[in-house]
């Protein structure tokens, strides 16, 4: 019986039609080398609908912007491979330096804002995991009004102390006016 040979990440976002655009950005980036060579890669692939999504102009933006091109691909990135089973809450290095926020839901592995979707490829240098949505560098979330209300769990709850009108002098201070001479604690020279 004979092994399948697995395809290189570069092969696998080539031929798979749902990750097209990426797959076409990540040759116009000049990443498609790296990812068709040998080592451990884990690739979060926007879908096609990914893109299509973007504000008006932006994906024009990207293209002729080679290194923001390069950077924002390479913020879906990893120097490691690994299947979805070994992604935990955490922070995750990405090639352009930033550190990619991955979080466990009930739904599957989110990516910052984009969920992991659909079925990951194997491939001979690592895996490509889909995602809904494209990353960009220095994402930052947004909370809703709702979020940021303050309540008895969201950790902000403050407790209105009323300020005392005279501050009472501490223990070290009474002690002190008890040895106080006369001439002193009176105001007589």
């Amino acid at each position: 019986m004979r092994t399948p040979i697995l395809p290189t990440i570069a092969e696998g976002a080539r031929t798979t039609k749902s990750i097209a655009t990426c797959a076409r950005l990540l040759a116009l980036a000049g990443l498609e080398d790296m990812l068709r060579s040998d080592g451990h890669y884990t690739l979060f692939a926007p879908v096609d609908q990914a893109f299509d999504a973007l504000p008006p102009g932006e994906l024009q933006s990207l293209e002729n912007d080679p290194a923001r091109l390069r950077a924002t691909l390479e913020y879906h990135i990893l120097g490691v491979g690994r299947e979805l089973d070994q992604l935990r809450n955490a922070k995750l290095p990405t090639l352009n330096g930033e550190l990619l926020t991955a979080s466990v839901t009930d739904d599957g592995l989110q990516l910052d804002h984009a969920n992991t979707r659909g079925i990951s490829l194997r491939c001979a240098n690592g895996v490509i995991h889909p995602i809904d949505a494209v990353l960009f560098p220095g994402f930052k979330p947004t909370l809703s009004a709702r979020a940021q209300e303050e309540s008895a769990w969201s950790g902000r709850r403050r407790v209105q102390r009323p300020t005392p009108a005279v501050v009472a002098p501490t223990a070290a201070q009474e002690a002190a006016a008890l040895f106080e001479t006369p001439s002193k604690a009176s105001g007589v020279a």
